[in-house]
């Protein structure tokens, strides 16, 4: 009613009509979608080649970075082993003069051996010189007269000694076992030739390297060979690892007393070989290395990380600056254009006000259109109800015909017996009929309640019980028919809790639906079976009529449906049978017999087994009560068998 405009006005009104609103709606967000993209689309070229650019000069970077390490660590390589050949000779000049190796001779101190060590000490600018004998015993040394005198102490437990009196040349950096400081020791055994009987020694202070070192300002330490910080121009790394030291290392080091008890605890943070990163202290840093020949020590150059990202910051400056710039382009575009469109929107303006006045006319004639719905809504509803009125009328008819026909069976035997004087009979007829118009009365109110299975009665029945019931009120119609039924009943009862009155209807219904589809065959024969399945009971009743076809088994529980074309029936059998088996929490189903014919299927939850034992246990009781009637109904279903 509102899609009153032209496609031009419809598209002035700005998606007001609902008539290919949609599509417009559709075909707008994929433009805006577009003309996103292709703003979008500078920043994140920009992006990705600063990207690009800044893995470049990082890589440059860091090549500058190794280039400059290598040349640092080749300067500090010459400066260690520089100070090294300084000293090296002089272990020789010793174990060669005798003046120093008097003491030797002797077998005890000599005071002249003491102090000409003293005076090449002082000369030499060596901290220490100092004669062992062959036990490691020192026997002359350079601080004789010192508080921490080496004369009368025992190094043979010292690595150095054990190379120097094997005939090798002895190198060993350690803290010093007297004085707990530390400095290189170079040893060469004496005689220099022949077998050795002593060994002279020269111990070298490093820390004025070390100092100079620190001067520098550059992150530079030296490691031995077991990986163990003793150079540093970080004092605070000084008897660090880089790795955790093995168990038999750490025993070594602690024989040979070389770092006089120190902790020797990595200094690493995380180390990572592959990308040249060492972490310490929380900082990463850019780590290369170097072989000091002859010492067996390594050199390592660190370099903060920060200095290898110098030319990260000025690219992401420049591409955040571009990318500000660019912004500020198209937000002073677009708002040339919201002001070109606000001119649009007021020249269209005048149009939408003719608009809106068609739409209150358009509002006008939908409410009153509305109105006349709604009255013809209020007709159809009474027709509703008429009609369900007929529909109950015509299933009402549907559901006594069947006892009608009993009854009148029964009238017309009882007159019978009452012409021959067989008032007996007559008396047990006239029963039957009250039990009929009891029963005809209890399906009216049942239809009644149709729209309401909740208000059925629940009780504990046996269910073959309800299909010898059914079975008697059907017998007159396969008498009529010639049909022959047939009950195959378990001899254990078939416990269930339900509405007794419901399943002898829905028996009711398919035996004579039974009856009248196996009228016309030959050798007409309707079979009821029961039994249990688990926790579900099975009522199969089968006939040899024609079937149902099979593009009619979804429609045949259809109200006003049926496959009859002589027997008039009105569909409702099956429809109220469906119905009452699903209020019971059971289910009807059909399929085709073999060879021919039809089967239909009702299920129905069993009473659990302990209840339907404790049951049987109270029927087995009463058994003894029952009366002759009873007996006689018990039977008349075996001899219509």
């Amino acid at each position: 009613m509102w899609c009153v405009l032209d496609a031009h006005q419809c598209r002035n009104a700005r998606g007001l009509c609902p008539a290919g609103g949609g599509n417009e709606k559709n075909a707008q967000y994929g433009t805006m979608s577009k003309r996103w993209f292709y703003l979008a689309l500078p920043p994140l070229l920009l992006v990705a080649a600063a990207f690009m650019l800044v893995q470049l000069f990082m890589e440059m970077d860091e090549d500058s970075v190794d280039r400059k390490a290598a040349e640092r660590l080749t300067l500090y390589r010459q400066t260690i082993l520089g100070e090294y050949q300084k000293y090296r000779y002089l272990p020789y000049m010793i174990a060669r003069d005798p003046r120093a190796t008097s003491a030797l001779g002797l077998g005890q101190p000599s005071e002249s051996a003491n102090r000409f060590l003293q005076e090449m000490a002082e000369n030499s600018g060596a901290e220490l010189l100092y004669v062992m004998n062959a036990e490691g015993t020192t026997l002359a040394a350079s601080n004789w007269q010192d508080e921490f005198s080496l004369v009368g102490r025992n190094y043979g437990f010292r690595p150095y000694f054990t190379s120097a009196i094997q005939g090798e040349e002895g190198r060993f950096f350690a803290i010093g076992a007297t004085s707990h400081e530390p400095g290189l020791f170079l040893a060469r055994p004496t005689p220099v030739s022949g077998k050795p009987v002593g060994v002279a020694v020269v111990k070298v202070d490093m820390g004025p390297l070390e100092e100079a070192w620190a001067e520098g300002g550059e992150t530079v330490f030296a490691s031995d060979d077991n990986g163990v910080i003793f150079l540093s121009s970080q004092p605070d790394w000084r008897y660090r690892t880089l790795t955790v030291l093995p168990e038999e290392v750490r025993q070594m080091i602690e024989a040979t007393r070389q770092y006089a008890g120190r902790e020797l605890s990595p200094v690493s943070d995380k180390r990572d070989e592959a990308k040249q990163q060492l972490v310490i202290g929380g900082k990463d840093y850019r780590h290369n290395s170097a072989e000091v020949g002859l010492l067996g020590w390594t050199l390592h150059f660190l370099v903060p990380v920060e200095e290898t990202r110098k030319s990260v910051l000025p690219i992401w400056a420049a591409t955040i600056t571009l990318c500000l710039v660019y912004a500020v382009i198209v937000l002073v575009l677009r708002g040339w254009r919201l002001r070109k469109a606000s001119v649009l929107l007021r020249q269209e303006s005048a149009g939408l006000k003719e608009l809106n006045t068609r739409l209150v006319e358009e509002i006008q004639e939908r409410r009153r259109v509305e109105k006349e719905l709604l009255e013809a809504q209020r007709g159809l509803a009474r027709s509703s109800r008429l009609a369900a009125v007929g529909e109950m009328s015509a299933a009402v008819v549907h559901e006594l015909s069947q006892p009608l026909a009993a009854l009148r069976m029964f009238v017309a035997g009882t007159r019978k017996f009452l012409e021959k004087g067989d008032t007996e009979t007559a008396s047990e007829n006239l029963n039957e009929i009250d039990s009929l118009q009891m029963r005809m009365a209890s399906l009216t109110q049942e239809l009644k309640r149709f729209a309401r299975p909740g208000e059925s009665r629940i009780e504990k029945i046996d269910l073959t019980e309800s299909v010898r019931t059914a079975e008697k009120i059907v017998r007159p119609r396969f008498e009529e028919t010639g049909c022959s039924l047939k009950l195959d009943l378990p001899a254990d009862p078939l416990e269930a809790e339900t509405a007794p009155l419901r399943i002898e209807q829905i028996l009711v219904n398919l035996l004579r639906n039974g009856a009248d589809a196996s009228a016309g065959e030959e050798a007409g024969e309707v079979r009821l079976r029961a039994g249990r399945q688990g926790a579900e009971l099975v009522l199969e009743i089968s006939d040899n009529g024609p079937g149902v076809p099979e593009d009619l088994k979804e429609r045949i529980f259809d109200p006003f449906f049926s496959t009859k074309t002589s027997s008039g029936g009105m569909g409702l059998g099956l429809a109220i049978s469906m119905r009452l088996a699903e209020d019971l929490g059971g289910s009807l189903s059909v399929r085709s017999n073999t060879p021919r014919g039809a089967v239909f299927e009702l299920r129905l939850p069993a009473l659990p087994s302990e209840r339907a034992s404790e049951s049987a246990g109270e029927k087995a009781s009463e058994k003894a009560g029952e009366t002759p009637s009873s007996a006689r109904n018990e039977r008349e279903p075996e001899a219509a068998e």
